[in-house]
């Protein structure tokens, strides 16, 4: 019955062609809820030929396809266009199948084509995959033709991520042809003034100190991105005078092996939500089974995007910020509090977290871990002996370890 024109009461037409396919409403109204509406509903569509001006030819024909065969050929060049159908019209069991194809077949070059609408679709899984690679291979993704293609949204948010693996100087480099590509592509003179409107406040996610100031000086002063007034507090912290008048204050990228550990199980997801602070710190001790750097840890915050103050500690390094609850690819809402230099954990050594918090009631989590092992790296949790600790293994602050392993 699949496109065949016996007994059909339903056709379609798409943008850009004049094939007509030929559809049954009985086999569509049994798949998906929302062509049962469309054809059996209150306001049910009186003609017969539905118009879809959203697809193409090649992702409607493997769209209708599926619903009849429960088979479709699934490309890198349709595979989104079909997921979108899927969504739309609530096929779940095909919408699963592109997923794993984009799994199957994410790559550096091509995972900046796929995070967006795996972004836009609400995907936790595939984005969770592509920032893991984004993260991973940096180099070769600003590196891909995708790059310069990717939206100023995108763009602000790779600069957020403090573990890329790429240098400073490069990743600057690279985002400075993506101003210049989107200049063009608008018809703008790369002034100044016409490239700062396009990179916007991302501006302020770059990490200059990640460089030395002899690269500083050939790319970045030479560039015109920036102003006299912004360059001159740069100029001064690199000879060790802190100005106020100084906007880049986020610490280094990590460039290494980075490795979350997570001490809750998947039952953490069932947050409780009546974590507060008073203003005694939240504590935790860890050890690992081999020498490896601690480069931050992730806390939780709360499902309001609410700001948070944190001063933490560990083996005398110590960090102080103001972080911005946000919920992550799982879903968990909470904050990286990245260390300025990584702590090297040596073999064995248990060592102590410290977070003193200020701010609204958090999420925490449950059902704590006291063992995970990931990549060979054993992490072991355990109660930090203090009278006014509230936090323990089982449950509390800390919902994340990051290591350079």
């Amino acid at each position: 019955m699949f496109n065949n024109s016996d007994m059909s009461d339903i056709s379609f037409t798409c943008e850009g062609s004049d094939k007509t396919f030929y559809a049954h409403k009985y086999v569509l109204g049994t798949s998906s809820a929302v062509f049962h509406a469309m054809f059996y509903g209150g306001l049910a569509v009186k003609d017969s030929i539905v118009h879809l001006s959203d697809t193409n030819e090649e992702s409607l024909e493997q769209f209708l396809r599926s619903l009849y065969t429960e088979e479709c050929t699934l490309t890198a060049d349709n595979v989104v266009a079909i997921m979108y159908l899927a969504k739309k019209y609530i096929i779940p069991p095909l919408d699963e199948k592109c997923v794993n194809f984009l799994l199957e077949n994410l790559n550096p070059e091509n995972v900046l084509d796929v995070l967006e609408p795996a972004t836009r679709f609400d995907e936790k899984k595939l984005e969770k995959q592509c920032w893991k690679i984004i993260e991973s291979k940096t180099g070769r993704v600003v590196a891909s033709h995708s790059f310069n293609n990717i939206s100023q949204t995108t763009l602000a948010k790779l600069l957020k991520r403090d573990i890329l693996k790429i240098l400073e100087v490069e990743l600057f480099q690279a985002v400075l042809k993506w101003i210049d590509f989107q200049c063009s592509r608008k018809g703008l003179e790369p002034t100044t003034e016409n490239r700062r409107s396009i990179i916007g406040e991302a501006i302020y996610d770059f990490r200059f100190f990640g460089m030395s100031q002899a690269e500083f000086v050939e790319h970045v002063s030479k560039s015109g991105l920036l102003t006299a007034e912004e360059m001159i507090p740069i100029h001064e912290k690199f000879v060790g005078f802190a100005s106020s008048a100084l906007k880049w204050k986020l610490p280094n990228r990590i460039s290494g092996n980075i490795v979350r550990f997570s001490r809750f199980s998947e039952k953490a997801k069932d947050l409780g939500s009546a974590w507060g602070y008073s203003g005694e710190p939240d504590r935790l001790q860890v050890s690992v089974n081999e020498k490896v750097s601690l480069v931050g840890v992730r806390l939780f915050g709360d499902r309001d995007g609410s700001e948070y103050q944190v001063s933490f500690e560990v083996n005398k390094a110590s960090v102080t910020g103001k972080y911005t609850s946000h919920r992550n690819q799982d879903d968990i809402p909470g904050f990286d509090v990245m260390l300025m230099k990584p702590v090297i954990l040596k073999q064995n050594e248990v060592i102590t977290l410290s977070a003193t918090i200020k701010g609204p009631d958090s999420c925490h989590g449950a059902y704590g871990l006291y063992l995970v092992t990931l990549e060979g790296v054993s992490v072991t949790f355990s109660d930090a002996p203090h009278p006014n600790n509230r936090n323990s293994t089982n449950c509390g602050q800390f919902h994340e370890i990051i290591l350079d392993i």
